[in-house]
């Protein structure tokens, strides 16, 4: 958000509220070595990814209305978050819609921000990719048979994974993989889903200098089982959610009354 903002107070010719900050050391690791390299991301079974053969891939936008988000809020712990929640609430349901053996372990990827999370923070300014990816893990059978907290809970522990031991271990692998090997262990198919983006980000405060946005959305998704957030344009609280499938599974997940009306 606060890059953006810069980009914005540029684009009005302002001067930059927040100056980046190009530490690129406070991230640099000393020899890197398999030993101490971990991705928290293999042991998920993969699955022959989905190809263009009468099947596409469908993107679509779903509205959680605060309304609908204090409700299934009941549901869960005070501590779970609304990202955390509305995540659980996809998985589960995107799952069920694939039609999975029940034995078949099935993964939820979030990318997380690691500003503040390293000791010591690396504060809101430090520019470029402080990010992390990790996996929930579950089978088809326990999504189906536990209850919304449940799922949530298996999430909301991912995210706390996400310290300072656990990104270094991270940030190991990358330089001993190859950064891009991240993408080929982490592809998409009918095994993983993976959401990015925040429902937080303020985008609507942001002015180029014609106005602020009506509304913000992806044009297209390079996977199925991608999600991205955005915050509800037209109410506060509200969060929509865009969400690519391929055609078949996106058309039983509209037809679940369960998740489009929960």
């Amino acid at each position: 958000w606060h890059f953006m903002n810069s980009w914005a107070e540029c684009a009005r010719g302002e001067p930059i509220s927040m100056p980046p900050m190009h530490a690129r050391s406070l991230l640099k690791v000393e020899n890197p070595s398999t030993d101490k390299a971990m991705l928290n991301l293999e042991h998920v079974e993969d699955e022959e990814r989905v190809v263009d053969k009468g099947n596409h891939i469908k993107l679509n936008t779903f509205r959680f209305r605060k309304g609908t988000i204090d409700m299934l809020k009941t549901k869960v712990h005070e501590k779970n978050t609304s990202y955390e929640m509305i995540c659980a609430h996809i998985w589960k349901h995107t799952t069920k819609a694939r039609r999975h053996m029940r034995d078949k372990k099935v993964g939820f990827i979030s990318i997380v921000n690691m500003r503040g999370r390293v000791e010591p923070p690396l504060g809101d300014a430090y520019f470029g990719n402080a990010l992390m990816w990790t996996i929930a893990v579950a089978t088809v059978g326990e999504l189906e048979d536990e209850d919304l907290a449940a799922t949530t809970q298996r999430i909301h522990r991912s995210i706390l994974a996400c310290n300072t031991d656990a990104f270094y271990s991270f940030l190991y692998w990358l330089e001993v993989y190859d950064r891009d090997a991240i993408f080929k262990t982490c592809m998409l198919n009918g095994a993983r889903i993976r959401a990015s983006s925040s429902p937080n980000f303020p985008i609507f405060r942001l002015d180029f200098g014609w106005g602020r946005p009506y509304v913000a959305r992806c044009p297209s998704a390079e996977d199925a089982g991608k999600i991205i957030f955005f915050p509800g344009s037209d109410v506060r609280g509200n969060i929509d959610v865009v969400l690519a499938l391929p055609m078949e599974i996106m058309h039983r997940l509209e037809s679940d009354d369960a998740f489009t009306n929960p």
